[in-house]
């Protein structure tokens, strides 16, 4: 005689084991190694604040070549008791691929991954007429375009230091935004290198600000960028302000959110008064209209936790970085 199934004993059953599911009971113990937290999303060009516990033992976060080291960050003014942190910033250039990497989170003993997908982002196609010096320069003027390079990317080249901010990040200026970050550029009919800020257009004499506290990196006049000022933020992030009238800052000032920085001009490779503003993160070109968001949306990911055996069977030191 066959038996005769109990309905409601296959539903405790199934009610059982989807408990059991949930609670972890029953599943392998982590390697250190399994992705972990919330699904993270940049756009090409994107970035973000990275926030973790400030008992958290995170000491590095690895995306491909480049490694941001976490740092300790207070929200805030420190002088009013603002909320305690580690954090790093993360970001991918204008020209990275679309798809899905990996966050590689490291820590004291142990270390986990972290999916970051990268979406796609739309970029203009921008043609424009300069003089004709400013498309093929004068062979005199080579050896002076190598030299002014090398000055640059040597500014540009910071080292991971503590973040120097605490409050949100401040547009430089109000204006119109006529050269779109990451556009494909064309300069009397020829294809140049693609543009790595945002142009703002403004009155000449603007005044344009200093988008967050910092220390300035570099001021000096180039036969491209015109008078240009590079501010470093802390954790490899670095913002420029080019083709400016004049510089009231110099190479090694500090700065404070807000102050003034020089004024809207025309100098350098330009067809009109304009400020070029651009950010640069351990290499990568980011949007710099994203950062005026970036305190306000920063992500947070929870610490490795305390005991959980690595790859290779150690455990985690205590103690926060």
């Amino acid at each position: 005689m066959a038996r005769r199934r109990c309905p409601e004993r296959g539903w405790f059953a199934k009610l059982f084991l989807l408990v059991l599911l949930l609670l972890g009971v029953g599943s392998p113990p982590s390697s250190g190694l399994a992705a972990s937290g919330p699904d993270l999303s940049l756009p090409q060009g994107g970035v973000l604040l990275v926030l973790f516990p400030w008992e958290s033992t995170i000491r590095d976060v690895e995306l491909g070549q480049t490694t941001g080291q976490v740092h300790p960050w207070i929200s805030g003014k420190p002088s009013e008791g603002g909320g305690r942190f580690r954090a790093v910033l993360v970001g991918v250039d204008f020209a990275h691929p679309p798809g899905t990497v990996s966050l590689k989170l490291v820590g004291t003993g142990q270390t986990r991954t972290q999916s970051l997908s990268v979406t796609e982002r739309p970029f203009q196609v921008s043609r424009l007429s300069v003089a004709r010096s400013f498309v093929t320069p004068p062979a005199s003027f080579l050896r002076r375009l190598a030299r002014e390079r090398a000055v640059i990317m040597k500014a540009l080249a910071a080292p991971d230091v503590p973040l120097r901010f605490h409050a949100p990040f401040l547009l430089p200026l109000s204006g119109r935004v006529t050269h779109d970050f990451g556009a494909y550029r064309y300069l009397n009919g020829h294809p140049m290198a693609r543009h790595s800020g945002e142009d703002i257009d403004a009155p000449k004499g603007t005044p344009v600000h200093a988008a967050n506290d910092g220390v300035v990196r570099l001021a000096g006049r180039f036969y491209y960028d015109g008078n240009m000022v590079i501010v470093d933020h802390g954790g490899g992030l670095l913002t420029e302000y080019l083709h400016m009238s004049d510089m009231v800052v110099h190479a090694g000032d500090r700065v404070v959110r807000g102050e003034v920085l020089g004024h809207v001009g025309q100098t350098g490779r330009v067809t009109g008064p304009v400020l070029h503003y651009g950010a640069v993160l351990r290499g990568a070109h980011i949007n710099p209209m994203l950062l005026t968001g970036l305190v306000g949306q920063a992500v947070h990911l929870p610490a490795l936790a305390p005991g959980v055996q690595t790859a290779s069977g150690g455990r985690p030191e205590g103690g926060a970085h």
